[in-house]
């Protein structure tokens, strides 16, 4: 049959519905920051930098990707892992920075240090001009800088803090978010690895406000989240923010293929029980380089089936531009809702309580141990309705 053909075959399915009486937060509680490369659209979708289709393609993966309660982030990688971030392709002083900033679907924005436009603009007048202008807006709070993906020596780290230490002349409010597993590895931080990597916020601390670490770091051992915790300091506007890329891998929560549904799903379970207050995924779209839409989608060799790729070009199964989810992103989603249903559950009976339910209804008790079913899913939503509703 031709793809966009149409068939007369109808099918009766009887279906079962149970809608509850509330609704969850239109502005995510858990910033969710998903990256989505420039390049990758420039090459498929054969945009050049900067025109008109540019903006275009780029405003279009955006508004796609907030109904999933994700907050996205372009994307554009140079040397030593050095990466370029920007939520908005436009500058600040147009008028589609504030209707992307003020979307209340949108949980923080990244902003970039250096132009997304090459053109003629000095880079250090530009990042002065845009943070002038946008810490004077109420959207401000939801503002951070990623500078720098897992630095690994002493010369990354110190480059990292300069560049951080430039935007927090302009705003010392400003919030810059590092991921990292490991401290410099030219420069040991303490006697052992992971003692190492605890010291990793003392070593960066002013430049650095969003710590975020990779769950391959803790195993299977998630007490080992507290002792990250007790070396931040959220009294100075601290915060630990988690993710995962090539590890974790089976049978610890992760977004590869051929992993089991509660599995994808459980990601978002751990981030609640752990006492995470972000989370960062590295690329949405980062699929091997292809120069037309319609081009099959091969993942990137030395990378697990799926890493880095969590939704497809339309144009690969049909004549639509719309992009087309994942079964994985579509599980992220309903993971990150089961976060909403936690969070108000713990807001109203304590954090104490929302862990004995997880607990009790066997949902997820730890990166090894959580339901392959999802019934206790079921389960777990109903009590929370149930007793909130009260």
């Amino acid at each position: 049959m031709d793809e966009d053909a149409t068939s007369n075959l109808s099918v009766r399915v009887k279906i079962n519905l149970t809608v509850w009486d509330f609704i969850l937060p239109a502005t995510p509680s858990l910033p969710a920051v998903f990256g989505i490369s420039d390049t990758v659209i420039e090459d498929r979708f054969g945009v050049q930098h900067g025109s008109e289709n540019w903006f275009r393609t780029l405003d279009l993966h955006f508004k796609w990707l907030l109904q999933y309660k994700i907050s996205p982030y372009f994307c554009r990688w140079g040397n030593s892992m050095r990466v370029l971030t920007y939520t908005c392709p436009w500058p600040a002083d147009h008028p589609k920075s504030d209707e992307y900033f003020s979307d209340p679907r949108l949980a923080a924005y990244a902003v970039p240090y250096a132009p997304a436009i090459s053109g003629n603009v000095v880079a250090d007048d530009y990042l002065r001009k845009e943070v002038e202008i946008l810490k004077t807006k109420s959207h401000w709070k939801k503002a951070y800088f990623y500078l720098w993906d897992e630095p690994l020596n002493s010369e990354q780290y110190d480059s990292l803090c300069d560049i951080a230490r430039e935007i927090h002349a302009y705003a010392d409010d400003a919030r810059v978010l590092t991921t990292y597993y490991c401290g410099p590895n030219d420069k040991p931080l303490a006697p052992n690895s992971f003692e190492a990597f605890l010291k990793v916020p003392k070593y960066l601390r002013p430049h650095t406000q969003i710590f975020c670490t990779s769950e391959w770091v803790l195993g299977n051992r998630e007490d080992l989240a507290k002792d990250i915790i007790a070396e931040l300091e959220p009294e100075n506007g601290e915060e630990w923010w988690t993710y995962v890329c090539m590890g974790p891998s089976d049978p610890h929560p992760n977004w590869h293929i051929g992993m089991r549904g509660t599995q994808h799903r459980a990601v978002m379970w751990r981030v609640w029980k752990e006492g995470g207050t972000g989370f960062l995924y590295w690329g949405a779209n980062c699929y091997e380089k292809a120069t037309i839409p319609s081009a099959e989608v091969r993942f990137r060799r030395g990378l697990p089936p799926g890493d880095g790729v969590l939704y497809y070009p339309g144009e690969v199964f049909s004549s639509s531009h719309e992009p087309v989810a994942s079964i994985r992103l579509e599980r992220i989603l309903s993971g990150l809702q089961d976060f909403e249903y936690l969070k108000l559950y713990s807001s109203r009976y304590g954090r104490e309580e929302g862990l004995a339910l997880l607990d009790r209804t066997g949902v997820y008790l730890g990166p090894e141990r959580y339901t392959a079913e999802h019934m206790p899913i079921d389960v777990m939503r109903g009590e929370i309705y149930n007793t909130c509703r009260a």
